[in-house]
């Protein structure tokens, strides 16, 4: 029969045992409760690099977004002519990844010039300007980022010529007016716009030229006293009709740093600061 110390003894190991076994079952409830919290984050995460911030924002807080109209913004498509045939001749994976590096850097020019991405489809990119945060220069900021984009394409393309490989041919069109924002789906949130503008900022795209920013009467409207623009006249469009149509040639040398118009000087950046 064991004595009152042994039994004391017993009880006391039978007691730390179940206290490390407590510990044990308490850190690896810790441990998956911050891999749930990890994984949240990262959820959270890619839902934030999907949508526009205040829309993220309003999304979490109401599980939902009521559509918005926007009276007023800046819609611009970017195509890449020729893609198809382009895919017959080069590696499709190297294709693809040098798509995929534009669109990256084109992402970083609209950021920088206050536009939000939309959504690429295929090898075309669509954003827009003045929404949703509003602003008066998003005809101004959807032009200037045009400029940029297709500067980024001519230096592409002086490596491509040099080492003899296909080069890309961009297109570029802009349009000014009226959409209206939302979001769809409730698995894979798209953060989207709809409306004429849109239809026409497209139709600029693909009645334009390699090389060139075509931008309609309406954008025209309010950039003409700051940018020179090569009027082509009233292009039909389908479904549209005839629509003014304008080739964005240089900045005015009152408002340009450089003698060839590309580049805004002070005055330019104050003028739009001013709208």
């Amino acid at each position: 029969m064991k004595t009152a110390s042994e039994n004391s003894r017993l009880v006391n190991g039978q007691v730390a045992a179940l206290e490390k076994q407590l510990r044990i079952l308490q850190e690896k409830v810790a441990q998956q409760h911050r891999q749930i919290l990890a994984e949240k984050q990262k959820c959270e995460d890619l839902l934030h690099n999907m949508l526009p911030d205040e829309i993220y924002r309003e999304l979490l807080k109401d599980g939902k977004v009521a559509p918005q109209s926007y009276s007023n913004v800046t819609v611009m498509f970017t195509d890449f002519m020729d893609f198809t045939s382009m895919c017959e001749h080069i590696e499709l994976k190297k294709l693809i990844y040098e798509l995929d590096t534009h669109f990256s850097r084109f992402d970083e020019i609209c950021e920088k010039h206050y536009l939000e991405k939309i959504k690429t489809i295929g090898d075309a990119y669509m954003c827009v300007g003045g929404m949703p945060m509003r602003n008066r220069s998003h005809p101004f900021d959807a032009i200037l980022a045009a400029m940029e984009i297709l500067q980024y394409i001519k230096e592409v393309n002086l490596e491509k010529k040099r080492n003899g490989e296909c080069q890309w041919n961009l297109r570029i069109g802009i349009h000014t007016g009226p959409v209206i924002a939302g979001v769809v789906g409730k698995k894979k949130f798209l953060y989207d716009i709809w409306g004429d503008t849109v239809n026409v900022a497209n139709r600029m795209e693909e009645s334009g030229d390699a090389g060139k920013i075509n931008i309609s009467g309406s954008t025209f409207e309010y950039v003409k006293d700051y940018i020179d623009c090569l009027y082509r006249g009233k292009i039909p469009v389908k479904h549209k009709g005839d629509i003014d149509m304008y080739f964005v040639d240089r900045f005015l040398p009152q408002y340009s740093a450089d003698e060839i118009g590309e580049i805004p000087n002070k005055n330019f950046k104050l003028a739009i600061g001013k709208l």
